[in-house]
């Protein structure tokens, strides 16, 4: 699949839509990123996560637009410094427009991998073949771009969109390989910054498949500190890899993201890593300048979410401390992030089960309920977040109820409950 900056004129943005309507209007929208205007630029790198990537969905405009954001990167455009945005990613500093616009081919290639799962070539070719309907999504595609910003509610109920949404997967899958090829010279750039976006963005395309072969030689050579080798690590774990060797490297920080690779769900000195990382939440969060492109939020959400998938309820008793940990660190905000999961475990719930009412906690229950109860920072009269979290575990809504020893029905008044 070609990569062609010529695309903003060559391409039909008749036939394609994006999260407002019609995408006739990314021609105009692009051309800021490569404007000498600092403004434009940011108002450019704006729109592609507010219409071209909407809230992690993808449309028949992303394909041609992720096309020629990569092209971009090979340009003198991609050094030119964009200022505050996305300040999770890369802090409030200017930085690169190259280093913007990896972040965003990242981010496509996960939402890609994520929608389309572990669906083979030949399954998603199959649901985005239009057989006999071609015409009928021809009619469709045009009732949008007639329609503008004001296309009928109920075209966005058409059954042909799903169609259309897996051919837009396809399409992304596809231009994988030529998306990695033009990644691949980044992995040695001059700017640090560059480079770990670089690798970390090759790993998120390595996860689309087909074979496509991650090297990341000449980025560990290039390597300086933990962030840069952190991201190698953790490109290695998104794309599959064998990530075994790291387990026993000298930084913590580098052996916890070894342990996050699923190929070592099994081993126990992966598992064990990452306990001893949670024990200290805070520490683990505080690991990188720069924190990672891996990581969605806090470095030990990551490692919590890997943790819970590895154990089970007979786990719980162990995990104690790791909850008492986080419990420490948390807040109305993050609790279901940091604790939930945990939770789930101790309860002997499942990630999908509606809880009933809690009548009889265990004396381990019992003291799962009493770090929460003493846990301030999770008290927030302001926020609903935990209380909805504790009515959604069938869990009592006060501190009072959480405080009950064990044996006794947390939602009725200490005192009272009677066995029959």
């Amino acid at each position: 699949m070609d990569i062609r900056a010529d695309i903003l004129h060559t391409f039909d943005w008749s036939r394609t839509f994006h999260a407002y309507g019609p995408g006739t209007d990314a021609p105009e929208n692009l051309a800021g990123l490569r404007s000498e205007d600092a403004d434009e630029r940011v108002s450019a790198l704006g729109y592609l996560y507010s219409a071209i990537l909407h809230q992690g969905t993808v449309y028949p405009a992303t394909p041609p637009v992720v096309l020629y954001a990569a092209a971009l990167l090979s340009g003198p455009e991609a050094d030119r410094p964009v200022r505050g945005l996305f300040g999770e990613a890369t802090g409030s500093a200017s930085v690169p427009l190259g280093r913007h616009l990896l972040h965003f081919l990242a981010a496509v290639a996960r939402a890609v991998a994520e929608s389309t799962g572990n669906a083979t070539t030949a399954e998603l070719d199959a649901l985005a073949d239009p057989g006999d309907r071609k015409d009928e999504i021809d009619a469709l595609l045009d009732r949008i771009a007639d329609g503008g910003e004001d296309v009928d509610e109920e075209v966005w109920e058409d059954p042909l969109l799903d169609t259309l949404c897996n051919a837009v997967l396809r399409d992304l899958r596809r231009a994988a390989p030529a998306l990695l090829d033009a990644v691949r010279p980044l992995l040695t750039h001059r700017d640090s910054g560059v480079r770990r976006q670089a690798v970390t963005t090759a790993g998120a395309l390595s996860r689309l498949g087909g074979g496509l072969a991650l090297d990341l030689s000449g980025a560990a050579d290039c390597a300086e500190n933990r962030d840069e080798g952190a991201a190698i690590v953790l490109a290695l774990v998104e794309s599959g890899g064998d990530t075994t060797e790291f387990l026993t490297h000298a930084d913590p920080a580098i052996r916890a993201c070894a342990a996050l690779s699923p190929a070592l769900a099994g081993d126990p000195a992966a598992t064990a890593e990452l306990r001893t990382a949670l024990t200290h939440p805070a520490t683990a969060d505080s690991w990188f300048d720069d924190r990672p492109g891996y990581f969605d939020g806090h470095v030990r959400f990551a490692l919590v979410s890997a943790l819970v998938e590895r154990s089970g309820p007979g786990d719980a008793a162990d995990l104690l401390p790791v909850f008492q940990a986080l419990a420490a660190v948390s807040s109305a905000f993050t609790a279901e992030r940091d604790l939930e999961g945990l939770l789930r475990l101790a309860l002997g719930l499942t990630a999908v089960d509606a809880a009933a009412p809690l009548e009889r906690p265990t004396p381990l229950q019992s003291a799962y309920l009493r770090v929460l109860a003493g846990s301030d920072g999770l008290w927030d009269a302001e926020v609903a977040n935990f209380t909805v979290l504790l009515k959604r575990l069938g869990l009592p809504q006060d501190r009072g109820g959480l405080r009950l020893p064990a044996g006794h029905a947390p939602n009725r008044p200490l005192g009272r409950h009677r066995d029959r």
